[in-house]
């Protein structure tokens, strides 16, 4: 099996290869250049010398020539001016700044999460999330309750609540950890390097609440931002739930819970945020939950805490902070 050096040696050796390559393609591009100088320059004087010279100017020509009379005025002894083919440029405004109108429209329209969500990088170790904070409602609950979650990170799941808990630092229970506490003190109190929030279940069961849903995110994700100063906060998307749920919680529709992911990613976008799309590894390509994962149609058994936590080991934005199992990604890459 090749050891780190062997494969050192054969990165430099492709990399040699590869400034080979190029210094050849720049010497060839040289040569042509040169080569098409010559031929126009040749060109240019092979034209000059077979263009026909005007004849001299006979005598009879040069008397009908118009000279000008000893009692003439300067303006009509003067030669006629050419006219512009352009007005004159006033040199006087044309170095000014002033406003102008937008053409160009920079909002981001029509979001597909399946394109906004982090791609898959180097595994990181579980020791990474020894400092982040996990913030959502009963789903996250797991994150903390099963050895296959992520106990060891700050864990504040809060049954039955949405973004507005957070925006409104509403009175709010942790049934895990038994504690009643406000929502956004416990928040910035945990001092996270990381953020992982995933809230939308519970305020999608009512119907036709999508903008209201997004309006509290959004603000939610404002206020975190000014109380949480450069931490990376990863927007996580709502799982979809297996296809009998809908039947007594129309609200919990797959189809539904994508279109709001979309605005999700949106969101994500326009605040700097990371989208995290949780969905590749809990759903089922039509955004119904897998079957091996359900515990009620909505949570997750142990097994899917397991997918749930893999999938965010391998989809982490980097960091200079983050440790990796086996060789980093980026060193190998030379970042």
């Amino acid at each position: 099996m090749a050891d780190y050096y062997t494969y050192r040696r054969a990165i430099n050796a492709q990399r040699r290869r590869k400034r080979a390559v190029i210094a050849l393609l720049v010497v060839l591009v040289l040569l042509c250049a040169a080569a098409g100088f010559f031929w126009f320059r040749r060109d240019q004087a092979a034209q000059a010398s077979t263009t026909p010279q005007p004849p001299a100017a006979t005598a009879d020509q040069a008397a009908a020539s118009p000279t000008p009379t000893a009692g003439a005025t300067a303006e009509e002894a003067a030669p006629a001016a050419p006219q512009r083919l352009l007005p004159a440029v006033d040199t006087a405004r044309w170095d000014t700044s002033t406003p102008v109108e937008q053409t160009i429209d920079l909002e981001y329209l029509n979001t597909d999460s399946r394109m906004v969500g982090l791609p898959q990088l180097g595994k990181v170790t579980r020791s990474h999330f020894d400092t982040a904070t996990f913030l959502g409602d009963s789903i996250t609950e797991g994150m903390e309750c099963y050895p296959q979650g992520y106990n060891n990170a700050h864990v504040l799941a809060y049954r039955g609540q949405g973004p507005a808990a957070i925006v409104n630092n509403a009175t709010v229970t942790d049934k895990i950890r038994n504690v009643t506490e406000p929502a956004l003190d416990a928040v910035v109190a945990s001092q996270p390097d990381f953020l992982y929030i995933l809230f939308g279940t519970n305020s999608l069961v009512t119907q036709g609440n999508e903008d209201s849903f997004i309006a509290y995110y959004e603000r939610m994700i404002q206020v975190l931002q000014e109380n949480l100063p450069g931490v990376a906060i990863y927007i996580q998307a709502i799982p979809g739930v297996q296809e009998y749920v809908v039947q007594t919680q129309p609200g919990l529709d797959n189809a539904r819970i994508q279109t709001v992911n979309n605005m999700l990613a949106n969101l994500a976008l326009r605040y700097n945020c990371y989208f995290v799309n949780i969905g590749e590894a809990l759903n089922n390509p039509d955004g119904s939950q897998i079957d091996e994962y359900e515990a009620d149609g909505i949570h997750f058994q142990p097994s899917g805490y397991t997918a749930w936590c893999d999938y965010l080991a391998t989809h982490t934005a980097w960091d200079r902070r983050n440790s990796y199992e086996g060789e980093n990604p980026y060193y190998i890459l030379g970042s």
